[in-house]
């Protein structure tokens, strides 16, 4: 169980979430789950970084494992917001070590060792979905620049909506304003489904390319109903997630796995992508069955995932 306190920590007022083992913050928002995060702060013992998650701006810092600082948000979006989103009620400690105990992998004990500090964020469907579909073909920090641009054009200002006197990132003079953010979107709200549906050429700017068609189908049967996010989370099935998803026009096995797992939360999801086949060949001698894996495979992909990236020294 966490436990949080208030606190002044580097001369602000912050609340400090401590007792979460081994959580290691760079390596949850970088390991290629999410793509709203922005590095603010990098020093030696000390990340910090700016996040939007629904309609919540949040800075966030660490300072050692199992510890985050949360500056200006209240109480009430700790508990609504970050604490189901950062998982913080969750003990991957416990998941970690089921991992390790059905195997007999040395190679994936290294990686499940290497990437201890990864926690499985809870993100809003969604969000997951569109994002998961910019993903087709494409590498992190492209996919991060489309989602900024999506976000810019449909998006609302959180910094400027809550009155700040200064950007947040540090990116520009002044406090934040529509005609001052113009360019980045970092602090943007996601786009709604049926605000693209709506007006779908706000898309362009961003050039999602041959996605466009996807995006569109995809908010198409969102905003609609079509295809029910909500009853796709309280069915709480694997097979009924990926079935429903895979109905969306170019959402194929892999875009439907990544989605179940990172936005729904169906943590024996195994997205296998060029990167999963890749390892599989190379460290697994061309075999290794998900299912073999337990309830918990598909954190045991993102340690893979992070190890390989780690050793081939790649950011895709």
């Amino acid at each position: 169980m966490f436990e949080k306190k208030s606190e002044v920590c580097r001369g602000e007022s912050a609340i400090v979430v401590s007792g979460l083992g081994n959580m290691d913050l760079k390596d949850t928002l970088e390991c290629g789950q999410a793509f709203r995060y922005e590095l603010v702060k990098s020093e030696e013992g000390y990340v910090e970084y700016v996040t939007v998650v629904g309609d919540c701006l949040i800075r966030v810092g660490q300072r050692a494992r199992g510890e985050l600082l949360f500056f200006g948000i209240t109480e009430e979006e700790l508990e609504r917001v970050a604490r189901p989103y950062f998982a913080l009620d969750t003990d991957y400690e416990a998941i970690r070590a089921d991992v390790i105990s059905r195997t007999d992998s040395d190679w994936l004990r290294s990686a499940a060792d290497s990437a201890k500090g990864i926690v499985i964020l809870k993100q809003d469907p969604w969000e997951s979905l569109f994002s998961f579909i910019i993903s087709q073909n494409n590498n992190i920090p492209r996919i991060r620049k489309i989602v900024r641009s999506m976000c810019l054009a449909y998006g609302e200002n959180l910094a400027e909506k809550r009155g700040l006197s200064k950007c947040p990132l540090g990116k520009c003079e002044g406090a934040p304003s529509s005609a001052v953010c113009s360019e980045c979107g970092c602090c943007y709200t996601f786009p709604k489904a049926e605000d693209v549906l709506s007006e779908p050429e706000r898309m362009l700017p961003s050039k999602p390319g041959f996605r466009y068609k996807y995006l569109l189908d995809a908010a198409r049967r969102v905003a609609l109903g079509e295809t029910d996010l909500a009853e796709i989370a309280k069915r709480c099935s694997y097979e009924y997630t990926l079935g429903e998803l895979k109905k969306i026009l170019g959402v194929g096995d892999k875009v439907a796995s990544c989605v179940a797992l990172f936005g729904f939360a169906n943590l024996e999801s195994f997205p296998i992508d060029v990167w999963m086949k890749r390892a599989i060949d190379t460290y697994f001698g061309g075999r290794l069955d998900p299912a073999s894996l337990g309830k918990y495979a598909g954190v045991a992909q993102q340690y893979i995932f992070h190890y390989i990236r780690n050793l081939e020294g790649n950011d895709n």
